[in-house]
């Protein structure tokens, strides 16, 4: 139910039931029915008509963000002008000869004046409590919605950076092609079509399927397979059943990336990549196993890795709040690095 709408019922009840107390509590209580009818709807009424009034002042005015004396004037103001139409109301419904002996002196009208003020003080709380959660709800909402566009732009702006950084090793692959085979050059070139295709594919998204994923770096390691010969080995182990889980664009991507530049390419022999896609303790895992060291700087971040991985880093951080992890390790001569991220957040 809307907002709009849970107004109107609290306006709609509200004024019924105070009409319906107001027909037991007043003086009309020896009236007969149709006078107590007439008495209860000019009371429903008035005061529909008169708070729905107050509620357009107080939109008009903006009355959350006023000073606190502005605050509780308001309702004050509201609740003594609307008191008043009551009296009226009792006055004009009773009797000229139950007015004369009950009603002589200022302070017997004083008193009736404040029964009325004390019949519609709920109102005015009830709405003001309303007021405030709505506003308070519509704030949260707004500030969420202006986390995940900060959010959004954020993980935009480092897919930006990411795409001419992959693409230039790609690109430098082809170049060392050309002085050697000019044929399998152009079909590095197509290859490096294919690999745009799919990067500009998936990156329109924040998330993409680990099969589309795996499709993008089996192109990129054909490209550096030309490049490296011998020298560059890999192998995949995939769990089939985690094909269609949903992980960042470009991210085991960054990793065998990473593992190629500061692994293989630093090895006169070059190495073995193993690339294993599998679940852990309610973790999807991505690992990347490649031949050669790993070092680390006294801050514990990764000596050598480039915007990759402080990229891949941030944007794990983004989407994920903290939720998955990056962790490289050096173990018998090789460097493992490993994105976890839990189960629940993959689809």
């Amino acid at each position: 139910m809307n907002l709009r709408k849970i107004y109107w019922l609290m306006q709609v009840s509200s004024w019924l039931l105070i009409a319906l107390m107001a027909m037991k509590y007043t003086i009309l209580e020896d009236a007969n029915y149709s006078l107590s009818f007439q008495y209860a709807i000019s009371v429903f009424a008035s005061g529909l008509f008169t708070t729905h009034a107050y509620k357009l002042i107080v939109d008009k005015y903006n009355l959350e963000e006023a000073s606190i004396e502005a605050f509780l004037l308001f309702p004050l103001l509201g609740n003594i002008v609307l008191g008043f139409l009551f009296l009226i109301l009792d006055i004009r419904f009773t009797a000229p000869e139950i007015l004369a002996s009950n009603y002589s002196t200022f302070g017997d009208y004083f008193g009736l004046f404040i029964d009325d003020i004390w019949l519609t003080t709920p109102w005015f709380f009830f709405f003001h409590i309303l007021r405030y959660v709505t506003q308070k709800q519509t704030m949260n909402e707004k500030m969420i919605s202006m986390e995940k566009m900060l959010i959004k732009s954020e993980l935009d702006a480092l897919k930006t950076q990411l795409h001419p950084h992959f693409f230039f090793n790609a690109l430098n692959s082809i170049k060392a092609l050309m002085i050697i085979d000019h044929h399998e050059a152009r079909e590095a070139v197509d290859k490096l079509s294919d690999l745009l295709r799919l990067s500009l594919n998936i990156g329109e998204s924040q998330t993409v399927r680990i099969e589309e994923e795996l499709k993008l770096t089996k192109a990129y390691l054909f490209l550096e397979k030309i490049r490296f010969d011998k020298r560059l080995m890999y192998h995949f182990e995939v769990d089939d059943k985690l094909i269609n889980k949903m992980i960042l664009p470009i991210s085991l991507s960054t990793l065998i990336e990473n593992a190629i530049k500061h692994g293989i390419a630093k090895l006169k022999n070059g190495g073995t990549i193993q690339i294993k896609i599998f679940e852990e303790n309610e973790f999807l895992k991505l690992e990347v196993i490649n031949t050669g060291t790993y070092q680390q700087n006294t801050e514990n971040k990764p000596q050598e890795g480039g915007i990759g991985l402080v990229n891949l880093k941030k944007r794990l951080e983004l989407q994920y709040g903290g939720e998955a992890s990056l962790e490289m390790a050096e173990i018998d001569n090789k460097v493992i690095s490993t994105i976890k991220i839990p189960l629940s957040k993959t689809w």
